[in-house]
């Protein structure tokens, strides 16, 4: 558990600065870091799980690193991962533990660095195109996340932790393709409406 919270202080005090603040008083963002909060929020109660092993779901981290940039992204997380916990021991229903929370926690936060890590450097070596932008940025960044997610938590909980047996390891990692493939459609879809209807609302189109 203490690689997890070492892991995170470190992340959040190189990303985090004044600026984030600033960026939290445009109404625009304030808009769009509600709503990204809420979306995540549902989509990562859609979740399936084997037993006695940590659950895997959708991300949406790619499009909300598009929407959001980085230091956004990085705080909306932890609110997402919190929200339902804190509403289920509201209404008195078992909560997830502590170790699945940090490790998830950890594992998003390394995917968003990852997300905004590609689109830097798709924004410098590719031309800026729409096509580069859905299917590089949004689709194949997307692909790579989801390979990322599930490899961190395997990573986290049979490394970290040193839960679960050996013969686990191997079913988990079989999630890998199970979740990329939609996880870059879902992605890709939302980052074409996105581009189409609002393109004002993506960081590319926004000084972050």
């Amino acid at each position: 558990m203490w690689w997890f919270c070492a892991l995170l202080m470190a992340v959040y005090y190189l990303v985090l600065d004044r600026k984030v603040w600033h960026l939290l008083r445009q109404p625009l963002l304030q808009a769009l870091f509600v709503g990204a909060l809420m979306a995540l929020c549902v989509l990562w109660q859609l979740k399936a799980q084997l037993p006695d092993l940590p659950p895997v779901h959708f991300l949406g981290i790619t499009t909300v690193t598009l929407l959001l940039g980085l230091r956004l992204t990085i705080l909306v997380i932890p609110l997402a991962l919190l929200l339902p916990q804190l509403t289920a021991l509201l209404l008195h229903q078992p909560a997830a533990d502590l170790n699945t929370i940090l490790l998830q926690w950890t594992a998003l936060t390394l995917v968003a660095l990852q997300s905004y890590g590609c689109y830097l450097l798709i924004n410098h070596k590719l031309p800026q195109h729409l096509f580069v932008t859905i299917f590089v940025s949004g689709f194949l960044n997307s692909l790579c996340s989801a390979l990322t997610f599930v490899a961190l938590l395997a990573l986290g909980f049979f490394g970290v932790l040193g839960a679960g047996e050996d013969s686990q390891f191997s079913e988990f990692l079989l999630v890998m393709p199970l979740l990329a493939m939609p996880e870059a459609l879902l992605n890709g879809m939302a980052l074409t409406l996105l581009l189409v209807y609002k393109p004002h609302w993506v960081a590319t189109y926004r000084q972050i």
